[in-house]
């Protein structure tokens, strides 16, 4: 991994840094920058507010299923310019998490021709950029931190804009199709909904009369959309792509104050099919379930979201299972350490991915497409311990059955 400011760190630097710092806080964004790597090489060179011009880190190697975590401050509110250029063939995400961990950005394709590309407006603080592959594969990239006003290094979903989002973004005076007469917050139970192309509707607008925590969705897969909010002044709160296949979600947790809002759309497939949008009250307990049936996070053993257990795993199994919308959800252990290798193939009318937690419900890794094929592979170093196994359709297309084989191996004595 190389790093270099503007074109490239001066001789002193890199004498006096050999190695790029790793962060010494395990807490730093929930945990995920524990491991992290200062864009700069050290904290002090990695605030991008006082830096003379953009950051790079060059030839970031990630690893299939796997992330690369780097690392930056801001001492000055302002708008910044988070990307991610893949190597020819590749498709980088990006994830940008603040101090506590909560995913503020993330990013498929806005930098054009796969390359992953945010601008945000940013206070204070320390930021993790996580970097990783669409489709759970390995993928080389650069990564490019700086402000507005310092050299793009992708040229952005159009061309690239002064504050360019993927789309125009929605300010005051942008038309767009309102949702609801007046503000919606007496339809927040059953949400209010549209249903239009992206080609001919790409902005809503809605209104809220006092705060209220929202989900908001734009669903149709064939479609593939990617959504934006902004508020009544055109600033950029939340995007997503791909939250549930390729269907898109925001969860606004805490309350949005009342106010005017604006969705924004773009398709990353056919922008003639139709999508439904819909505003709707955040239920924590109902998001909570559709977390787990998605897969993006295990079910407690125990509760009432039904799991399957295999018992102990001491050599191997294998199972066919009928996989259709909602993940499904195994439960082993193993006795001692050693590696475990799981698979999970296309038996029928299948695209399957697999994550793999432990006990407690942090993900240790997941993967979809291993290889050239649409079958699913991980090889994990576990510890003594109970493990979560989720199986899941890579979309709603999908429901045929998986076959899915687990395999320990333990060190030789």
């Amino acid at each position: 991994m190389n790093f270099r400011t503007g074109t490239f760190l001066t001789g002193a630097i890199l004498a006096a840094s050999a190695l790029p710092a790793m962060a010494q806080n395990a807490e730093l964004c929930g945990g995920v920058g524990a491991q992290g790597l200062w864009v700069g090489g050290s904290p002090e060179a990695s605030d991008i507010s006082t830096s003379d011009t953009f950051i790079d880190q060059t030839g970031l190697m990630v690893p299939p299923g796997g992330e690369t975590v780097s690392l930056f401050s801001v001492s000055s509110a302002g708008e910044y310019r988070i990307e991610a250029n893949p190597n020819a063939g590749g498709d980088t995400v990006i994830d940008i998490r603040d101090e506590a961990g909560t995913i503020i950005l993330t990013d498929d394709d806005s930098g054009g021709n796969f390359a992953s590309r945010g601008d945000i407006a940013l206070q204070p603080g320390t930021y993790c950029v996580s970097t990783r592959a669409f489709g759970g594969g390995a993928v080389v990239a650069d990564l490019r931190v700086g402000r507005a006003e310092h050299e793009a290094l992708t040229p952005g979903w159009g061309g690239g804009i002064a504050d360019f989002a993927g789309i125009d973004p929605c300010l005051p005076n942008t038309p767009a199709t309102p949702l609801g007469a007046g503000a919606v917050d007496a339809m927040l139970g059953e949400g209010v909904t549209a249903t239009n192309s992206i080609a001919g509707t790409p902005y809503y607008r809605f209104s809220l009369s006092a705060p209220q925590a929202l989900s908001i969705r734009a669903e149709n897969p064939s479609a593939d959309p990617y959504i934006y909010i902004y508020d009544g002044q055109g600033t950029l709160l939340a995007e997503n792509d791909d939250y549930d296949g390729l269907n898109s979600r925001v969860d606004f947790t805490d309350p949005l104050p009342a106010g005017n809002y604006c969705i924004a759309m773009r398709s990353l497939s056919d922008d003639t099919q139709p999508v439904t949008v819909s505003v709707r009250g955040y239920d924590p307990a109902a998001a909570m379930q559709e977390m787990f049936a998605t897969g993006e996070a295990s079910p407690p053993i125990g509760g009432s979201y039904p799991i399957t257990d295999l018992g102990v795993l001491q050599t191997s199994l294998v199972m066919d299972q009928v996989v259709g919308s909602d993940a499904v959800w195994f439960s082993f252990s193993v006795p001692a350490g050693g590696l475990v290798l799981i698979d999970a193939i296309e038996i029928s009318d299948s695209d399957p991915v697999i994550r793999l937690f432990d006990g407690v419900g942090r993900m240790i890794d997941f993967n979809d497409d291993a290889g050239d094929s649409l079958n699913s592979q991980l090889t994990v170093q576990v510890n003594p311990g109970t493990y979560m196994l989720g199986v899941t359709q890579y979309s709603e297309s999908y429901s045929g059955v998986i076959r899915v084989a687990l395999q320990r191996y333990v060190p030789a004595q």
